[in-house]
C-alpha cells in the first residue's frame, strides 16, 4: 500500500512477496519526528586531492554513517556504496545525502514501530536523504545471507535494486511506488529516465 503524507515523504523498501521485488513505502511520520535524535552521524572525510578550481566545487553527493561505525568501517562501506552509485547519473540529483545505518540499529528502529525490519532502504524527499541497511554493503554477513534468502538474489543485486528504486523516487521527486517501479526498470536497462513517460505509463497500466 502506498501512502502520501503532507510533506511528501517517500520511503521505498523491498517487498519480498512481489515477483518483481517491488519496493514499497515504509517511512511514516513517527520515524521522521525522531530521526534527528536517532541519527547522530558523522560524514565520511573527503579523500580526493584536486586542483584549486576543483576544490572550490563542493561535492553534491554526501555520504554519512550512523552512530556505531568506526571511521575505517565507514570508509570501507562507503566505497561499496559509491561504486554502485557510479552506474547511475547521481550528480543529476543535485544535493543528496546517503546514510548507512548498522543492521542492529536498523532492525530495532523499524521493529519498535511495527514496521517490517527486512525493508532495506527508504528516502525522505523533503530533506533529500536516502537511508540504507548497512548489510547491503557488506559482502558477507549473517544479515546479508538472511536478506538474500528473503529476496532470492545476491546482496549486491539487492543493493542495486534498492538504489535504483530510491533514485527513481528522487529523480522524479515523487513518492508514487508504481512510477518508481517503472523508473527503476528504465534505469536498469540504461534507458533515459523521463518522469513524464513513467507517469503516462503508470496511468495507462495501473497496478
Amino acid at each position: 500500500m502506498t501512502r502520501t503524507y503532507g510533506n511528501r515523504e517517500s520511503c521505498a523498501a523491498c517487498n519480498p512477496t512481489c515477483a518483481g521485488c517491488r519496493l514499497s513505502l515504509i517511512l511514516l511520520t513517527g520515524i521522521l519526528m525522531v530521526m534527528p535524535l536517532v541519527f547522530s552521524a558523522y560524514p565520511l572525510a573527503a579523500q580526493t586531492k584536486g586542483t584549486a578550481s576543483a576544490q572550490k566545487q563542493a561535492p553534491k553527493q554526501h555520504f554519512v554513517c550512523n552512530v556505531g561505525y568506526t571511521p575505517r568501517e565507514c570508509q570501507v562501506a562507503m566505497m561499496v556504496l559509491r561504486k554502485t552509485l557510479e552506474r547511475y547519473d547521481v550528480e543529476a540529483l543535485g544535493e543528496w545525502t546517503w546514510v548507512l545505518v548498522r543492521t542492529e540499529d536498523w532492525k530495532q528502529l523499524l521493529s519498535e514501530r511495527r514496521f517490517d525490519p527486512n525493508h532495506p532502504a527508504f528516502s525522505y524527499l523533503p530533506k533529500r536523504e536516502t537511508f540504507l541497511d548497512g548489510a547491503l554493503v557488506i559482502r558477507s554477513s549473517i544479515r546479508g545471507v538472511e536478506l538474500s534468502a528473503i529476496w532470492h538474489m545476491a546482496i549486491e543485486d539487492l543493493l542495486d535494486l534498492a538504489i535504483r528504486h530510491e533514485l527513481a523516487h528522487a529523480f522524479c521527486n515523487d513518492p508514487n511506488e508504481t512510477k518508481a517501479d517503472r523508473a527503476a526498470i528504465a534505469l536498469k536497462n540504461g534507458a533515459p529516465l523521463s518522469c513524464r513517460v513513467i507517469e503516462q505509463a503508470s496511468t495507462a497500466n495501473p497496478k
